[in-house]
């Protein structure tokens, strides 16, 4: 193992577990991501409960398979990602207004700094995946250590994303968006 290979999987990790357990954290959220589906333009036979939970399963499968370490899960984080990052773009190309259910309760609306973010999301696990395949060997405790730390803490930075964005842009909820459409 070595110190790059853990702070991405601890990130990956941290961003998978908590947008699984945002949207499954009860019936309301669970409600909205389906809803958030429904608004990606998904046809509505696929975008329901079934694909809402098979997703959540998913991100929570990737998340355990980072944290034991098995390679599957950066598999299956390229996968989610990819598909997200398809989303999100063919919703802004439509010009839709759809709230971001990525970690549940959001209502910002999605955008291209979810792109950004998708991007750097998706570079990470190359980078994690690379250097999986590389690791071998132990890893000095200290230096073990602060890539955990660095990771857990690159993850929870991502995961409050709309977070940020808010601070560097303002406010842009879909209520305003929506009376700015009307008017």
């Amino acid at each position: 193992m070595n110190a790059v290979n853990l702070g991405c999987r601890l990130m990956l990790a941290m961003v998978f577990a908590l947008a699984a357990l945002g949207k499954a954290r009860g019936r309301k959220p669970f409600e909205d991501f389906i809803q958030t589906l429904k608004s990606f333009g998904l046809p509505r036979a696929l975008a329901g409960a079934p694909l809402a939970a098979t997703l959540i399963l998913a991100e929570a499968a990737s998340a355990l398979l980072l944290l034991v370490g098995m390679g599957a899960g950066y598999v299956l984080a390229l996968l989610l990602l990819v598909g997200f990052t398809l989303g999100i773009a063919w919703v802004i190309r439509r010009g839709k207004k759809v709230a971001c259910r990525c970690f549940g309760a959001s209502n910002a609306p999605v955008s291209a700094a979810h792109l950004v973010r998708n991007g750097l999301l998706l570079t990470i696990t190359v980078v994690g995946a690379v250097s999986h395949e590389a690791a071998s060997g132990g890893l000095a405790v200290g230096m073990g250590v602060i890539a955990g730390t660095v990771g857990v803490l690159a993850g929870l930075f991502v995961t409050r994303w709309d977070d940020l964005v808010f601070l560097f842009r303002g406010p842009q909820s879909l209520a305003a968006l929506s009376r700015t459409r009307r008017n």
